[in-house]
């Protein structure tokens, strides 16, 4: 009997969801990637090509509960893997509900290990010199406010507005991001222009990060933990070499996941688990 191979919808994004899109390209498993932007794409659309096997399309945009079921009833997966950034709780919430209930799907959440500085339930964690953990952006803003001395905010253009209410923020703040038409005309409609926009792609060494700090006077590097494959300890060092202070903000939720090995392992094995059952069934 002909191998009937389900379908596997991967939510990528981040490093984990390119490894996981290789991963999945060698052992030919048929897959759609989703992605939220046209950069998210372009960085993965070597793998998504005619003369590879596995990945069947890549689709992009940002996708609320609804859409997320009606693509799960067109692709009719039996797998979907969460690999989307860790401080992306709401992207993670509405895969949670469009798979709630739907017999026979599996979901798992590829969870990054967090970096140094990172403290998380139950551990007992003496805070670094130098370090300044926030629960939000929103608090990290208000505290910004109350000090003085320019920031380097590496958190992205998706929550750059709420730095606007920073006073004389379009002197103090330098905001990195991606090197996208998208983030690059969303800072200059906030009032970011010239040197306060660095377009660059990530993650950085510990040397880029203290050459940009000493480059603008920055008194504050903001940050969230991107784990290891962020650059977080990286941005740490480099803020502590060059007197400034790491602004953290922390991330939410109880990280419920699973290491990248780990997935891979697990999708081995119902990999595996199809094979047997379709030739056998």
């Amino acid at each position: 009997m002909k191998e009937i191979k389900k379908n596997i919808v991967l939510f990528a994004g981040t490093t984990e969801g390119r490894l996981l899109a290789e991963y999945l390209q060698e052992l030919n498993q048929p897959f759609v990637i989703c992605v939220a932007t046209g950069y998210g794409r372009n960085l993965l659309e070597d793998i998504c090509r005619p003369d590879h096997a596995g990945c069947m399309e890549i689709r992009q945009g940002r996708l609320d509960v609804t859409e997320m079921e009606q693509m799960f009833d067109e692709l009719r997966p039996g797998f979907v893997i969460d690999a989307t950034h860790p401080y992306a709780v709401e992207v993670t919430r509405n895969i949670r509900i469009a798979c709630s209930g739907r017999k026979g799907l599996r979901l798992i959440r590829c969870l990054r290990e967090p970096g140094i500085g990172y403290s998380r339930p139950g551990v007992v964690h003496i805070p670094d010199v130098g370090v300044v953990h926030m629960p939000d952006v929103e608090t990290a803003v208000t505290w910004l406010s109350s000090v003085t001395g320019n920031i380097l905010v590496t958190t992205g253009s998706k929550e750059l507005s709420s730095y606007t209410r920073i006073r004389d923020y379009e002197q103090r703040i330098y905001a990195r991001v991606l090197p996208s038409e998208e983030a690059v005309a969303r800072c200059r409609s906030l009032g970011f222009e010239g040197r306060h926009i660095i377009a660059m792609q990530g993650p950085f060494s510990e040397e880029m990060n203290l050459a940009q700090l000493r480059e603008y006077g920055c008194a504050y590097l903001v940050t969230k933990d991107g784990g290891a494959a962020g650059g977080f300890s990286e941005k740490i060092k480099a803020a502590r070499r060059a007197g400034a202070a790491a602004v953290v903000i922390d991330r939410t939720g109880s990280g419920e996941g699973i290491s990248l090995d780990e997935i891979k392992g697990q999708l081995k094995e119902w990999m595996d688990h199809e094979k047997k059952g379709s030739i056998y069934g």
